[in-house]
């Protein structure tokens, strides 16, 4: 078997119980908290990016003992695959189809040995399975009959939720209101808020000071006018 078909993340040690539930991600932690019960060995999620996709799958994947499973794959037999005993998790889904093409029955030969072995995957797409496009007829009938459950992009009753959880992973101290005003005045989603918090608990080390919401506001208003400094100059290129 070839090592390098296998991603083998640093996954830290995290518990369903950290994970935190919402409306927009009911259908997803159900999906995945039932198995080794699935009605098919396969289950898809999908949703855009910085919905939770990747937390989950991690979570998945530590209690389903389930490896990533790298485009290189595709230069080798799938059978290859199955020589250790473990499930699977085929991250970017989308990009993984694209690298695929002309080359989807390696897919098609994947699920039938993962159906033959009992063997477990899970896709992660950022687009609804209905729109991939399929070059084996197959291979399509085959993935529309897995379950498939969708991440809805996070409302401000969630994002809240998560930037408190993101703050106490750091240690660091932030009123709710700052946290309040961030949420309308920064990209949203889960990898920008946990960016500005880093950055906010960078600062206040450095200068010795609290987070607050004026402490926030200069920051954010610095970084503003960065950037249209920055778009300014290549304006003028």
């Amino acid at each position: 078997m070839q090592q390098e078909i296998f991603d083998f993340p640093k996954i830290e040690n995290i518990r369903w119980s950290d994970f935190i539930k919402s409306n927009e991600n009911s259908e997803a932690i159900a999906c995945l908290t039932e198995w080794p019960t699935w009605p098919h060995n396969g289950v898809i999620l999908f949703g855009g990016v910085g919905t939770g996709k990747t937390h989950l799958a991690a979570l998945w994947a530590q209690t389903a003992n389930a490896v990533y499973v790298l485009a290189e794959a595709l230069n080798h037999d799938p059978r290859d695959l199955f020589a250790s005993d473990c499930n699977f998790v085929i991250d970017n889904f989308d990009d993984f189809l694209a690298i695929s093409a002309g080359r989807q029955d390696w897919l098609f030969h994947f699920f039938n040995i993962a159906h033959e072995k009992g063997r477990y995957f899970l896709i992660l797409s950022k687009t609804n399975p209905v729109s991939w496009n399929m070059e084996l007829n197959d291979l399509k009938s085959r993935m529309l009959t897995l379950s498939a459950a969708e991440i809805q992009n996070p409302g401000d009753e969630l994002l809240f939720k998560i930037a408190k959880k993101i703050a106490r992973d750091l240690e660091l101290t932030v009123p709710d209101d700052v946290l309040s005003h961030l949420l309308y005045v920064i990209d949203r989603n889960v990898a920008s808020m946990a960016e500005v918090l880093k950055t906010l608990d960078k600062l206040s080390l450095q200068q010795k000071k609290t987070i607050t919401l004026a402490f926030a506001k200069r920051y954010l208003d610095k970084k503003e006018q960065a950037k249209s400094r920055d778009f300014s100059g290549k304006l003028q290129m």
